[in-house]
């Protein structure tokens, strides 16, 4: 019997910037959409689209409600 898959906070937290990069990359043509879709300015969007750094909660919360399997498998 094999332990369970234990979820580790400070390291999702690390890599989040780049789940999050991943996720709008594959959901969005280029920096200037993201902007667009999150109401955010475009230097936010481009910071995202190179993984420098992540979003607040409520945009994930957002992506959430539109991308309902965003979350899945990570962790």
């Amino acid at each position: 019997m094999s332990l369970p898959k234990v979820f580790e906070p400070r390291t999702f937290r690390a890599r989040f910037a780049t789940f999050w990069s991943d996720f709008i990359r594959a959901n969005y043509r280029n920096p200037e959409e993201v902007s667009v879709a999150f109401g955010v300015t475009f230097q936010t969007a481009l910071n995202w689209w190179n993984g420098a750094n992540r979003p607040s909660g409520d945009v994930v919360a957002l992506a959430g409600r539109r991308f309902m399997d965003f979350m899945e498998g990570r962790g």
